[in-house]
């Protein structure tokens, strides 16, 4: 029973983990806003704006329009060790999709690296605003591709 228990409680451990790769399948889940700029200016802006918050980038994807990244790597080598009020650090994903001609939704999914992190970080209005300070005014301006962007993603006028 004793080793039995001890190979059932590895795999919890490890399933317990939210791994970044992981957040591929949240799309479509997080907060999104949309903007009228082309994807060439676009994608630096976002790459760069991850970086500025903190988020370390483990793996970006211009072409297919998406980055994966975290706050950091808690210094805990078992993840049974860690304590259960202990700040485990959070995963961030962003995607960028095309909506019309140069209108681009960009979409956040923050998530804490494990479902027992009692104060997990939300690192979506950071983000943003990191974004949009670097966006050009006319980026974030009313028109009706971005209405039509926001009324099909049920977001707010944005």
């Amino acid at each position: 029973m004793g080793r039995r228990g001890l190979t059932v409680g590895v795999p919890l451990a490890v399933v317990g983990c939210i791994s970044s790769v992981n957040l591929l399948d949240t799309r479509g889940s997080g907060t999104a806003r949309c903007y009228r700029i082309d994807y060439e200016t676009l994608w630096p802006i976002v790459e760069e704006s991850v970086r500025w918050v903190g988020l370390m980038i483990e793996s970006a994807h211009e072409e297919n329009g998406f980055i994966l990244a975290r706050s950091y790597e808690p210094e805990v080598e078992d993840p049974e060790d860690m304590a259960l009020d202990a700040d485990q650090g959070e995963n961030v994903a962003v995607f960028v999709e095309p909506e019309g001609e140069d209108v681009y939704a960009v979409e956040v999914v923050s998530r804490s690296r494990f479902p027992l992190d009692p104060t997990p970080r939300d690192w979506t209005d950071a983000l943003f605003l990191a974004f949009e300070d670097r966006l050009p005014a006319a980026a974030s301006a009313p028109s009706d591709d971005l209405a039509a962007c926001a009324r099909v993603r049920g977001l707010s006028g944005r």
